[in-house]
């Protein structure tokens, strides 16, 4: 058996899609699996969209995601150049092959003329396809049309017969050639088209196993067809299904949806490896159950046959809950590392931090690690730390006027703090006594001493918010909150 090599061959036009994250997951977990080589071939011939920028956004989120390909634009290789745009006289030398072959004709039609056949189609309520005018030139045809000046597109001439394509994800699909287009190949200037570049590259690189979206399905008979035609070995095919909005509602698109761009992930900093187990998950599953799974995980349980025939659906809450796992599970310096990164890039600390400020920040990390899900929303979730006083939410506002009695309540225990402050059990059970001996519940205390410390009804532990801010801040919060609820 040959060594299995598998590509992702993504355009520099944009953003690097969530979908094309996926795409290069899946053959990075196939190539793993079976011990062979992961291809990163830059598609870049549209020399009009193709920006410095998408292709290095492509790079940053394949390395982000842990997905640095075994060969490619960066690392090189046996097989390169790896872009499009640097392979022009390897596609030459294919151009030339298929032309002898008569696989390909010359067609002369004006764009007046197949814009005019468009018009008639589309009238007629026909999809448009070439009515292959220009298949039936003779010798003396083609030689008149190009002594008169006139430079010819080739188009594929396509057999008759079928193409079977035994699919590993959607089983087997036959067409029937009458259905395919003679489709232009190569372009007045002899630059190929998309079609035709994808197959030379796949077969002059090795290509074993093309596993790409489901957008490619209606190419891939033309692309066989070329194969074919070269007498080349035809790839395994596998097309993935489409990935669905958040809600369900049709393809994820850059126009809708702010979750299609992998930046958008990296931009909240969701646990890397949290990222891959849940984009893993997008239209694949092992058992139905298992959702938290490890990167080695991944590779050993990774199988197409599990693949989804079906859009599946961006799933944002499992997303949330599997960062916030790994984030929970990660070493403690770690965690305390990214806090303090995102309070310096969110302008709440300033580098270089003194040694109180990097104890302000190992407790603001210590204290809020079990509700992060990525690490950038450290910067709303501690903003109640750095405002003296804190903002106040309506329903904390609510939290301190609803008991007669509050303001004097939050003077007396504040009353009660001086430094140092005791830890967080006997705290507790010193703010428990306070409320025995007024005779209130526990309740009616804590809300109301959230709102006033925090400004929010939710938050890490009180008591660890009143330690992390200290007695004489969270005397000034009380005093404060106390004169809001008088």
């Amino acid at each position: 058996m040959p060594e299995v090599r598998v590509r992702f061959a993504p355009s520099p036009t944009g953003y690097l899609h969530v979908g094309g994250a996926r795409t290069a997951l899946f053959n990075w977990l196939y190539a793993r699996q079976q011990g062979g080589k992961y291809v990163l071939r830059m598609e870049d011939t549209d020399a009009a969209r193709n920006t410095d920028a998408a292709r290095r956004t492509i790079f940053d989120g394949l390395h982000w995601l842990g997905l640095d390909p075994d060969e490619g634009p960066e690392q090189g290789g046996p097989v390169g150049p790896y872009s499009q745009s640097e392979r022009q006289d390897i596609y030459a030398r294919s151009i030339v092959e298929l032309k002898s072959t008569g696989v390909l004709y010359p067609c002369f039609c004006s764009k007046q003329r197949l814009s005019s056949l468009r018009l008639s189609q589309e009238a007629a309520r026909e999809p448009f396809r070439y009515d292959r005018l220009c298949r039936g030139l003779t010798a003396e045809d083609i030689q008149r049309h190009t002594a008169a000046g006139a430079v010819p597109a080739w188009r594929l001439r396509v057999p008759e017969g079928e193409t079977v394509l035994d699919d590993l994800i959607r089983g087997s699909i036959t067409v029937n050639h009458a259905d395919v287009e003679d489709i232009i190949l190569v372009r007045g200037d002899g630059t190929p088209i998309y079609n035709l570049a994808v197959v030379i590259d796949d077969h002059t690189m090795g290509i074993t196993h093309v596993l790409r979206g489901e957008d490619h399905l209606t190419n891939c008979f033309k692309q066989i067809i070329i194969f074919r035609a070269l007498g080349w070995d035809v790839p395994r095919y596998g097309h993935l299904p489409l990935i669905l909005g958040p809600a369900g509602e049709g393809k994820l698109s850059k126009r809708k949806h702010p979750e299609a761009a992998l930046e958008h992930y990296i931009a909240r900093d969701f646990h890397p490896e949290a990222f891959i187990n849940w984009l893993a998950l997008i239209g694949w599953s092992f058992d139905d159950k298992t959702e938290i799974m490890t990167r080695e995980e991944l590779v050993q349980r990774f199988s197409i046959e599990r693949v989804n025939k079906s859009g599946a659906r961006l799933n944002m809450e499992k997303l949330a809950h599997i960062s916030g796992d790994y984030i929970r599970r990660e070493a403690p310096e770690k965690v305390r590392a990214k806090v303090c990164e995102h309070l310096v890039r969110g302008g709440l600390v300033k580098e270089p931090l003194d040694a109180a400020t990097e104890a302000l920040v190992a407790a603001i990390a210590s204290a809020e690690q079990e509700r992060l899900r990525g690490y950038a929303d450290i910067v709303e979730l501690a903003r109640w730390v750095f405002s003296d006083p804190p903002v106040m939410e309506e329903k904390a506002q609510k939290n301190l006027t609803k008991e007669p009695g509050t303001a004097a309540m939050l003077r007396e225990w504040a009353a009660t703090l001086s430094d140092p402050l005791p830890q967080v059990p006997e705290m507790e059970a010193a703010a428990r006594q306070f409320c025995e001996a007024r005779g209130m519940g526990f309740g009616k205390f804590v809300h109301p001493v959230r709102a006033a410390i925090t400004g929010r009804t939710a938050g890490p532990p009180l008591f660890d918010c009143v330690r992390l801010l200290g007695a004489a801040r969270s005397r000034a919060r009380l005093e404060h909150a106390a004169q809001s609820a008088s």
